[in-house]
């Protein structure tokens, strides 16, 4: 009996032993695509704590990807939708769209372009500005979170090794898509 007991309670642990291995391993990993599962964990986590940044409570936080267009319309006075497709590198619908939504929220303002009347030039609203400034503030609170520990030297190597990781990334992609 006691033979039999100490068998089911082996066959039970070797079967528990082959569950919680298969479970907590389901897939082999490779360093390299280990790397990427951090890499990837790491811009969600980035992504939630710029948005974090950028609730002040009184209104919804505006997207970050529209705060990014909003900012290239900033620096770029006067861009057109098709500038602002070529900066991005997003297809012109999908830039279409934000900049509609930015115009609906009262951030973007378009006026005719002087040189092309089938074109706009884009300027962003005093309020666009204010929003602008807020989304350089959250991602600068960001930037210090990530980055405020490392030395000068060990950021110059990481932003070239950050470099160097895109520029193979795009190099993989059809022309056009790279950006």
């Amino acid at each position: 009996m006691w033979i039999d007991l100490v068998d089911n309670i082996n066959t039970i642990t070797h079967l528990v032993d082959l569950i919680n291995q298969s479970s907590m391993n389901p897939h082999p990993t490779t360093p390299q695509t280990a790397a990427l599962e951090s890499l990837m964990s790491l811009l969600g986590s980035v992504k939630k704590a710029l948005r974090h940044e950028l609730q002040d409570g009184a209104e919804p936080a505006v997207a970050p990807m529209l705060l990014r267009m909003l900012q290239l319309c900033q620096r770029h006075p006067g861009i057109t939708q098709q500038g602002l497709a070529q900066q991005t590198s997003r297809d012109k619908g999908q830039v279409a769209r934000l900049i509609k939504e930015l115009l609906d929220l009262g951030l973007l303002s378009k006026e005719e372009h002087p040189e092309d009347r089938r074109s706009h030039r884009l300027l962003p609203t005093p309020a666009g500005v204010a929003k602008v400034r807020r989304f350089e503030q959250a991602e600068a609170g960001v930037a210090e979170l990530l980055f405020g520990a490392l030395g000068a030297a060990d950021l110059r190597a990481l932003t070239e090794q950050l470099g160097a990781l895109k520029q193979r990334v795009e190099e993989r992609l059809p022309s056009g898509e790279a950006g």
